[in-house]
């Protein structure tokens, strides 16, 4: 046990006082959890894992390092495995999937439901290193024939499913991609406006098919926070985030030092989005 600890949590702890432990950290940040959970002996990593509610542990898991993933993913239960693997956001699912060795690969696999793992076979069809794998198909898309109101109602109804609502893209019946816009343009804009009035038509976007570095260029130029993913027709298939793009600069970074200290590194079809 270590001194970074508080004393309350690690008398929780210590007492198996697992429920009451739950309680507590169930408004602790994830990443201060994650950290809590590192310092406790391994043999307790799992329990208190499996006392946290479902989404901060999903939360925390996505915080740990991928070693310390397979650690843990190695001391659940399938049932508990299939529950955290359908609470992670699609994107940390596929880095998980694509980064984990094949055996362990497989077991998650055939843990995942049919539509989970229909998506992850199409986001791991992707090349390697492409944006394909990198992105998330949890977005929300509007139309532009619909009033501010209609697409206000829209993002309030599918919002919660999204990787981010502060930006909202707008597609034709195709789906092909005719612009993005900030949300707070649709609050600020007249109720009655049609969403093609407040358009400017100036989206940047990236190929699923382009080098994941492609995304980190674009996003860095143009200071976007997200970035809509096209195919070769121009069709929204996903976003990425800054925050999937600062995990690949992490990854470029440490592969980068690796490399100056001469080791090695450290170890379909659509999906339906939200839209009317």
């Amino acid at each position: 046990m270590t001194d970074l600890i508080k004393p309350g949590i690690l008398e929780l702890i210590e007492g198996r006082q697992w429920l009451s432990l739950r309680d507590v950290l169930s408004d602790w940040p994830a990443p201060e959890v994650a950290d809590l959970l590192l310092h406790l002996r391994k043999e307790d990593r799992v329990l208190l894992f499996r006392a946290l509610p479902r989404e901060l542990a999903a939360d925390l898991f996505s915080h740990l390092e991928l070693e310390q993933q397979d650690d843990l993913l190695r001391d659940l239960s399938d049932e508990e495995t299939r529950h955290l693997l359908a609470d992670l956001p699609p994107d940390d699912r596929t880095h998980l999937l694509e980064e984990l060795p094949g055996q362990a690969t497989q077991r998650m696999l055939n843990l995942l439901s049919p539509e989970d793992l229909k998506e992850a076979r199409w986001l791991l069809g992707y090349p390697e290193e492409s944006v394909g794998r990198l992105m998330t198909p949890d977005y929300v898309a509007v139309h532009p024939e619909w009033t501010v109101a209609a697409a206000l109602d829209h993002i309030r109804l599918h919002g919660s499913d999204s990787e981010t609502i502060n930006r909202v893209f707008v597609i034709d019946n195709r789906w092909l991609l005719l612009d993005d816009i900030e949300l707070r343009r649709f609050i600020l804009a007249p109720p009655n406006a049609l969403v093609e009035d407040i358009m400017d038509r100036s989206v940047i976007s990236v190929s699923a098919f382009a080098d994941r570095e492609a995304a980190v260029a674009i996003i860095r130029r143009y200071d976007q926070f997200v970035l809509p993913v096209v195919d070769s027709s121009g069709v929204l298939v996903g976003i990425v985030t800054v925050d999937d793009v600062l995990d690949v600069q992490e990854q470029e970074a440490t592969e980068d030092f690796h490399k100056v200290g001469s080791v090695g590194p450290i170890r379909t079809s659509l999906r339906d989005a939200a839209v009317g």
